[in-house]
């Protein structure tokens, strides 16, 4: 466990922010429409021995419930993945029915514990559609996660107000990079000790999806505590959209500090290629130009629900393939910047009939 000192930091892993900016709203605020909050850890081990994802987010017509999705990928190629509802969250603790976040010192510490079924599955099983039930280990995590650096707030790094992707990414959101222990453990399998970087975000506000047309999201803390980060988004599908995105944010880390970067090259998502595939980013920051390069190394996909439908709640993994929904796959990049390298972040989007031909 740190003993944090102020004085012992290069940042403020705050950001400015109050505590309670950290905790979970426990009612809605009056006046808002679909107002939402979110919380997530992703998880990358540093042995590439497991990784995974955390999610818990208020439902924004039934405050009081929260869903949680978890997912884990393992060497082998086997994911595993879980998807409810809860509500056991406390203002320190969002919280499914399995999974919940504790927050031990807001901006600084956090613990995140798991116990449950997950459904066995694999990238190809998720790319063929809808998965149907099947086998549900017993699964238990427990991760501990400190902060390594202060807190992006996303449109804050010099762009202009862009009402365009605020409405994609919830209004106010901050990401922040990190580094975690713990273990993970499936069945009466001995447990698999972790630890590497983690990237956490909080979300509050509207979210709303009309006009989306992908995205493409990367981040990763390398061993020497240099990093980066950043999230583009098309306002028109295909490659003329990816090749002039409206909204193109992010940066590069210098002892713990944000130093806001032009991103002039990264990877998207053009094909259903679950690992192997080549990624090249290119970000200029205080004049410099970075080159990182990444082999995906797993891959789970899920379904961005997007077109006109009736259907509520539905646990999205999987590709449906269906008119007016898009593709995503969330990920594990090995990647390499000047020979240091680091398993890290990769989140990318496309319409469903662009990726599918269908």
């Amino acid at each position: 466990m740190t003993t944090w000192r102020d004085d012992a930091l290069d940042f403020d892993p705050a950001g400015g922010m109050p505590p309670e900016a950290d905790h979970a709203l426990m009612e809605q605020p009056e006046g808002t429409e679909l107002f939402g909050e979110n919380h997530a850890f992703w998880f990358f081990d540093g042995e590439g021995r497991a990784h995974g994802y955390t999610h818990v987010e208020a439902f924004q017509d039934f405050y009081e419930l929260r869903a949680e999705r978890f997912w884990l990928t393992l060497p082998d190629g086997r994911i595993y993945y879980s998807w409810g509802d809860g509500t056991r969250s406390t203002r320190r603790a969002p919280a499914g029915s399995n999974l919940v976040m504790s927050c031990i010192e807001p901006f600084r510490h956090w613990t995140i514990d798991f116990f449950g079924t997950m459904r066995l599955s694999d990238a190809d099983e998720l790319a063929r559609g809808r998965p149907v039930e099947g086998s549900r280990p017993v699964v238990r995590l427990h991760i501990d996660v400190e902060t390594a650096a202060e807190p992006w707030r996303l449109g804050t790094l010099g762009m202009k107000d862009n009402v365009f992707a605020r409405s994609f990414f919830g209004e106010d959101r901050y990401e922040q990079l990190c580094r975690f222990t713990g273990w993970a453990a499936i069945e009466q399998e001995a447990p698999i000790r972790l630890s590497g970087m983690a990237m956490r975000t909080h979300r509050r506000g509207s979210r709303r999806m009309a006009g989306w047309h992908g995205h493409s999201w990367q981040t990763a803390l390398f061993p020497s505590g240099r990093g980066f980060g950043f999230e583009r988004f098309p306002d028109r599908d295909g490659p003329e959209g990816r090749a002039e995105p409206a909204w193109s944010e992010g940066y590069v880390l210098d002892k713990g500090r944000i130093v806001p970067a032009e991103i002039l090259e990264s990877g998207w998502l053009t094909a259903l290629t679950p690992k192997d595939e080549a990624i090249t980013v290119r970000l200029r920051a205080a004049g410099r130009e970075h080159v990182i390069r990444g082999r995906t190394i797993a891959t789970v996909w899920r379904t961005i629900q997007a077109g006109r439908t009736g259907d509520r709640n539905v646990r999205r993994f999987g590709i449906w393939g269906r008119e007016g929904d898009y593709v995503m796959g969330q990920g594990v990049t090995l990647w390499d910047w000047a020979g240091e390298t680091v398993y890290g972040h990769t989140e990318r989007s496309t319409l469903t009939t662009d990726l599918l031909g269908r």
